[in-house]
C-alpha cells in the first residue's frame, strides 16, 4: 500500500495543549465532576480541554467544533486516541452538565490556584470587574436558584436582549483565579458581596490576609463596606461621587493645593501624569484612607459630557439672545432693564456675552388702540434694540471644571504608608485594566450561540469554559513576557512590529502559519516539520520553554521546570 501524506494546519494547539498539560486540565476536571469512566468513550475533561483549544485557536469558536478538529492533529492533543466525530454537540453539552453539576466556578478556581503554583506567582492583588453579555433566542427555565437569563443594565449597549452577567478576579500579571456567571439582572453592588464570599472559601488563610481586594466604585456602599470589615479584607477602591465626603474632600484638596507629585504610571507616550494628597476620615465610626487624585488628562467619556454640554448651553443662548434681538424698545432704559433680567434669567456657565443696546435703523410704524380714522397716517418712531457685542468661552471657568471632572477620590482601609504608600495605593486601583481587557476578549454574542446551549445551566458552565480558555491564554502571555524582559529579548512579530510585551493574541496569530507533514507508512504514523517555520515562532514556544518537538512527539515535557 502507497503511503498516505497530509499537511495538517496546526497552529498554536500543540503549545497550548501543552500548557492545559502542564496545569493538569484534563486530570482536575475528572477528579472533581461526577462521571461513569466506563460508559464514557471521552472523559467531561477531554471534552472540555477540546472546547478550550476550540475557542483559542478557531475564528469560530463553538461552530462545528468536530469539523474543526478534522484539520488538526487531535492524536497529539489528547491523552487518549479520538476521532473528530466523538466531539459532537451532545458530547459536549453533557460535558458542560457534568461541569455544572460540580459547581462550575469551584472546579474553575482549583485549577486556576494550580496555575498560579506553577507560575510561582502569589496571591497579592485581585483586579475584579463584571461584564455583561447579550444571548439570542429563548432558553428553558431554570431549575429553582439556577441562572436567570434575563434583562438587566446592559454594559454591551444591547438592552433589547436578555444576558448574563460575568464576574471575575485577576491578578495583576492578568491570570483569572476567581470567575462565576450570575443572573442577567445582579447589580455590581450586590455582585461584589457574594464574590467576596466565595473568594474566602477558595483561599487559604495566608492568602486572605496577603490579599488586597481591588474593584470600581459599586463596591462602595455602607452595606459593604460593613461587610469587608466583618471578612477583615483590604480593599482599594474608588468613592463613589454619592457619597458626600467625595466633594468634600476634593474642595479641601484643592483648597489646600498641598499635592504630593507621582508622574506618569506607564512607559506610553503621552500617558497621564498624577498627583495625589492624602487625607483620614471615618465612615460609619471607622477609619479609612482616602487619597484624592488628579490627573492631567481628562477621561475621554467625562469630556464628552464637558462638550455636549458646553454645545447645549451655547446653542441655546445664541438662540434666546437673537429671539430678544428681535424685540423693539421705545427706550434705551427699558432695553437696559431687559438686558439686566435677560442675565438673571439665562445662567451660564460655559460662556461671556456682552448685549448693547442701539438705536434701529429703521424706524417702525407705532400702532394705536382701535381703528384707525379714514385718511389717517400711521406715525414713525425711532426705537431700540439689544445686540450682542460679544461672545466667548470662559476659559478660565472650563479649565477649573476640567479639573475637578479629572479628579477623584480613592478609598482603602489599608492605614499605614509604610506597608503600602500612596503611590502604590494609586498604581494598584490603575491596574483595574488587568480584568478589563480580559473582558475585551470574551464580549462575543457567538460564545453562547452555538446549538447544543438548550440550558441556562450549560450557558454557566459555558462561561466557565471561556475563563479557562482566558487561564491558558493568560499563561502563554505571561511566560512570553518575563522571559523576554529577563533576557532583554524582544520580538518582531507579523506586520514588522517589534515588541517586548506582546499580546497573547499577537503570540497566537504568529503561531497559526505551522503546519506538520504526517505520513501514515505501514500502519506507523510518522510526523514532519518543514523547513520553513518561522523563526519568530519558534522563539515564542520557546520562551514557553518547550522547542518544535512538541509537534512531532508526545512525550515532551517543559525544559523550564
Amino acid at each position: 500500500m502507497s503511503d498516505q501524506i497530509l499537511t495538517l494546519h496546526v497552529g498554536p494547539s500543540q503549545l497550548l495543549s501543552k500548557l492545559c498539560d502542564e496545569i493538569e486540565l484534563e486530570k482536575t476536571i475528572n477528579d472533581l465532576v461526577k462521571w461513569d469512566s466506563v460508559r464514557c468513550h471521552l472523559s467531561p475533561g477531554t471534552r472540555i480541554k477540546a472546547l478550550v483549544l476550540n475557542i483559542l485557536c478557531s475564528g469560530k469558536p463553538l461552530y462545528k467544533v468536530h469539523e474543526f478538529y478534522q484539520t488538526l492533529d487531535s492524536e497529539m492533543l489528547f491523552d487518549t486516541s479520538i476521532s473528530p466525530d466523538q466531539l459532537n454537540d451532545d458530547a459536549l453539552g453533557r460535558a458542560l452538565d457534568y461541569l455544572h453539576e460540580a459547581e462550575a466556578w469551584k472546579v474553575y478556581s482549583t485549577l486556576a490556584l494550580k496555575a498560579l503554583k506553577r507560575l510561582n506567582l502569589p496571591i497579592g492583588v485581585l483586579h475584579n470587574d463584571t461584564t455583561s453579555i447579550s444571548v439570542y433566542g429563548e432558553y428553558k427555565q431554570p431549575k429553582e436558584d439556577g441562572l436567570q437569563i434575563t434583562y438587566g443594565y446592559s454594559k454591551a449597549h444591547r438592552p433589547d436582549l436578555k444576558q448574563i452577567v460575568l464576574g471575575m478576579g485577576v491578578t495583576p500579571e492578568r491570570i483569572p483565579i476567581l470567575a462565576k456567571v450570575e443572573n442577567g439582572n445582579i447589580s455590581d453592588k450586590s455582585w461584589n458581596v457574594a464574590f467576596i464570599q466565595k473568594m474566602r472559601k477558595i483561599l487559604s488563610n495566608e492568602d486572605w490576609k496577603n490579599l488586597i481586594y481591588q474593584a470600581d466604585s459599586a463596591l462602595i456602599t455602607t452595606e459593604n463596606l460593613a461587610e469587608i470589615q466583618q471578612q477583615k479584607l483590604s480593599f482599594i477602591s474608588r468613592l463613589p461621587d454619592t457619597f458626600g465626603l467625595s466633594t468634600e474632600l476634593k474642595k479641601e484638596a484643592w483648597s489646600l493645593n498641598n499635592w504630593e507629585m507621582v508622574g506618569s504610571l506607564s512607559d506610553k507616550k503621552d500617558a497621564a501624569i498624577y498627583q495625589i494628597q492624602a487625607f483620614e476620615r471615618q465612615i460609619k465610626d471607622l477609619p479609612y484612607r482616602f487619597l484624592v487624585v488628579h490627573s492631567n488628562i481628562l477621561d475621554q467619556r467625562k469630556e464628552k459630557t464637558l462638550n455636549r454640554a458646553i454645545e447645549k448651553e451655547e446653542t441655546k443662548l445664541k438662540k434666546e439672545i437673537e429671539k430678544l434681538s428681535k424685540v423693539p424698545f421705545h427706550c434705551k432704559e427699558d432695553a437696559l432693564e431687559a438686558i439686566q433680567a435677560f442675565k438673571k434669567k439665562q445662567k451660564t456657565s460655559y460662556f461671556c456675552y456682552e448685549l448693547n443696546v442701539q438705536m434701529s435703523d429703521q424706524p417702525v410704524k407705532r400702532k394705536k388702540r382701535g381703528r384707525p380714522k379714514k385718511g389717517e397716517q400711521t406715525k414713525r418712531e425711532q426705537v431700540y434694540q439689544i445686540q450682542l457685542e460679544s461672545f466667548k468661552k470662559d476659559r478660565d471657568f472650563i479649565e477649573k471644571k476640567k479639573k475637578k471632572l479629572s479628579t477623584f477620590v480613592l478609598i482603602t482601609n489599608k492605614l499605614d504608608e509604610e506597608t503600602l504608600s500612596n503611590q502604590e495605593v494609586l498604581k494598584i486601583y490603575k491596574g483595574q485594566s488587568a480584568a478589563e481587557t480580559r473582558f475585551r476578549l470574551i464580549k462575543d454574542s457567538q460564545m453562547i450561540d452555538a446549538i447544543y446551549l438548550k440550558t441556562p445551566e450549560r450557558v454557566e458552565a459555558l462561561g466557565i469554559v471561556y475563563v479557562m480558555a482566558l487561564l491558558i491564554y493568560g499563561i502563554l502571555e505571561y511566560r512570553v513576557r518575563k522571559e523576554l524582559k529577563e533576557r532583554n529579548l524582544s520580538l518582531i512579530l507579523k506586520g514588522k512590529r517589534k515588541l517586548h510585551q506582546p499580546t497573547g493574541q499577537a503570540l497566537l496569530e504568529q503561531l497559526e502559519d505551522i503546519t506538520v507533514i504526517l505520513i501514515n507508512q505501514n500502519q506507523q504514523k510518522i510526523r514532519l516539520l518543514p523547513d520553513n517555520i518561522d523563526s519568530q515562532a519558534k522563539k515564542i514556544i520557546e520562551l514557553c520553554g518547550y522547542d518544535l518537538s512538541i509537534y512531532v512527539s508526545k512525550n515532551v515535557e517543559n525544559q523550564g521546570k
